[in-house]
């Protein structure tokens, strides 16, 4: 399946336009698969950036079923900007839903803003007692320094950074030490800027290495 599955799911503040490879949110869902966050909708973000795109072609061409979505807002998704608090409870509530349509196994991506909401989604996933493993966290250019993260909402989950030493958007030195910190696995260019332009081919070569290495796929 080449072609997204588009669906408008109500979600906590309005529907919410969400798109889906290899599977279906309104059927049963495969055990494992992959949930894909956008960047900051004031800033452009919707779940059709570049990046975005990448990865989900990444998974859709190994196998992995993977959902995306607008966060409120953005797109056709209702509601208006909450400060990244909104925009994670729509997260948790798509998230939620592919748990209860069958998910066991999730794996979380997210570029910039997305890749901060990604890691906050863990914790949350985690306090509201949702059954399921996530058992991987990809972060392109994560925006640690207006979305910062707390380490311990990470948990054990495996992790990877990406980014760029030209980022022209969140500091490089401020993702590195979060990576750091975080022990995550790193890729390090010193081009692309914030939002790799010209070098996506290298980011998919990345996260697909990625999967494999972790067995994912």
């Amino acid at each position: 399946m080449n072609t997204p599955v588009i669906h408008m799911i109500d979600g906590p503040s309005g529907r919410i336009e969400t798109a889906s490879l290899l599977c279906d949110l309104l059927q049963p869902m495969p055990q494992q698969a992959l949930l894909v966050l956008h960047p900051h909708p004031l800033h452009g973000g919707t779940m059709g950036n570049k990046v975005v795109t990448t990865i989900a072609r990444v998974a859709r061409d190994a196998g992995l079923p993977t959902v995306a979505f607008n966060f409120r807002g953005a797109g056709r998704s209702e509601g208006v900007w909450d400060h990244g608090d909104g925009e994670l409870m729509d997260a948790f509530h798509i998230a939620s839903l592919m748990v209860r349509q069958g998910v066991k196994k999730l794996c979380l991506a997210g570029f910039s803003f997305g890749g901060s909401i990604a890691a906050r989604l863990i914790q949350k996933l985690r306090d509201e007692n949702v059954a399921v493993d996530v058992i991987d966290l990809v972060q392109v250019a994560p925006a640690v320094e207006n979305f910062p993260i707390e380490l311990q909402a990470l948990g054990g989950v495996p992790r990877m950074v990406i980014y760029n030493g030209d980022d022209e958007v969140v500091s490089p030195e401020a993702i590195g030490a979060y990576a750091k910190a975080a022990d995550a696995q790193v890729i390090h260019s010193e081009t692309g800027g914030h939002f790799f332009h010209g070098e996506l081919t290298r980011l998919k070569e990345a996260v697909s290495a990625h999967y494999l290495e972790q067995g994912i796929v």
